[in-house]
């Protein structure tokens, strides 16, 4: 008899990431520094990631840190502030690269997006501020729509 084995297919090989944390409440904060005693994992995911978050009052003063692996992580190579946080977010694709502290963009390997996108970029205009011709274009593009509607109704 031949047994197929669907629900469990081989896996390649796996990503390898550092994965630890903490929080500005724990008094270890060794997870911001790689060392040879900093924990590794074996990630089924594609992508390691850090995320940092800094206090905006005071300033720099670590809120948490994380370093992990994700499928689909929220953001890439990204900053983002509000009123109390600031928190780097950042992601890559080859065995230990999500190294540094979280606030650099991770360089170097298989960088994400994966794979890179070679094509044109796509330049999408805004509605701009009044002045520069933003409000012109809007009022003659209805203007244009008004006039085939009534083409059209008669």
């Amino acid at each position: 008899m031949l047994y197929v084995d669907t629900c469990h297919p081989t896996l390649g090989p796996r990503l390898r990431c550092y994965a630890c944390s903490f929080s500005s409440v724990d008094s270890d904060q060794s997870c911001m520094t790689i060392t040879n005693s900093t924990n590794t994992v074996s990630c089924p995911h594609e992508f390691c990631t850090i995320m940092r978050q800094e206090f905006i009052d005071p300033a720099g003063v670590v809120a948490s840190f994380t370093r992990g692996c994700e499928q689909k992580p929220d953001f890439l190579n990204h900053e983002i502030v509000d009123p109390t946080f600031r928190t780097f977010y950042r992601a890559c694709t080859s065995d230990l690269c999500n190294i540094g502290n979280g606030i650099q963009a991770i360089t170097g390997g298989n960088l994400s997006p994966s794979p890179q996108y070679l094509g044109p970029n796509l330049l999408v205009p805004g509605t701009g501020t009044p002045g520069n011709g933003a409000i012109a274009i809007t009022s003659s593009s209805m203007m244009i729509c008004f006039i085939t509607l009534v083409m059209f109704i008669n």
